[in-house]
């Protein structure tokens, strides 16, 4: 079994005991606070569509378990070298946050623990604590930027009938909605948008690249992970946009995982390039 998770990359790598109290209780608050944003979302899914829908939710994608993953590995890896802190008044004001109903509010205090625990923290334990930090920032910010992710969908929407209408010069665009002659249509909507892919993947790139040392170059894997996605997502809209059935198979559980499976094979590439 050891040998095996050496084998594997550092954020991957089975974790080992020996964490002591006081990056124990952050990595369990950070933890703590990471669930607590998914409880709301989770219940609601499994209530209504049953546990096909956990598919689509916005935390628990493959790119944002990269994140989750990429992050606690390199909190732990922090603890064990004696990196990881975290100040009493954080881990008090994050449980006290984490007793109120609230879906944002568990994001807020995902945010300031670990913003608290990387500002106190070094090394590897830093850059795990920005990847919690953004964890919790990323539905922050699509609560607080509905406007522009609405003008990202309609441009998303503008650039896929640019590039669909010279194969079907039928295709018409209103809005963030496009609508085939033969009346099949699809409107880009936040789950659809790069907006859903890129915060987390750039997070997670963030965080393997940095983890492993401030040395490794990280602007030529961070464009080419971006302008990637960007190419995916905008096939993706097309073959939706295309026909009833390349609908049905895309946004079925098949097309949705091998998009995701992609994704993630792309974000493996950049963080090994």
């Amino acid at each position: 079994m050891a040998t095996a998770s050496r084998a594997l990359p550092r954020w991957l790598r089975i974790p080992e005991p020996g964490l002591g109290r006081e990056a124990g209780l952050a990595l369990a608050l950070l933890l703590a606070a990471w669930l607590s944003l998914q409880l709301g979302p989770l219940a609601l899914a499994l209530r209504e569509s049953g546990p096909a829908a956990l598919l689509a939710l916005n935390g628990l994608g493959p790119l944002d378990l990269m994140a989750l993953l990429a992050s606690l590995e390199a909190l732990r890896r922090g603890a064990q070298a004696g990196d990881l802190h975290a100040p009493s008044w954080a881990g008090a004001l994050c449980a006290g946050l984490l007793l109120l109903p609230s879906t944002l509010v568990a994001a807020l205090a995902l945010v300031l623990m670990g913003t608290a625990v990387a500002w106190y923290s070094r090394g590897a334990a830093r850059w795990g604590a920005i990847g919690m930090a953004g964890l919790g920032a990323i539905p922050l910010g699509g609560a607080l930027g509905q406007e522009a992710l609405s003008a990202l969908t309609h441009l998303e929407a503008w650039a896929t009938h640019a590039l669909l209408s010279g194969l079907e010069p039928g295709l018409t665009l209103a809005g963030a909605v496009l609508r085939m002659p033969d009346g099949h249509g699809i409107a880009v909507l936040a789950g659809c948008s790069i907006a859903h892919f890129l915060p987390p993947a750039v997070l997670a790139l963030l965080v393997m690249r940095r983890a492993e040392g401030a040395g490794r170059p990280l602007l030529r894997p961070l464009l080419a992970l971006v302008v990637i996605l960007v190419v995916l997502n905008l096939l993706r809209l097309m073959l939706l946009t295309w026909s009833p059935l390349a609908y049905g198979w895309g946004h079925g559980v098949l097309g949705t995982n091998l998009f995701g499976l992609l994704c993630v094979a792309v974000l493996q590439a950049s963080a090994d390039a």
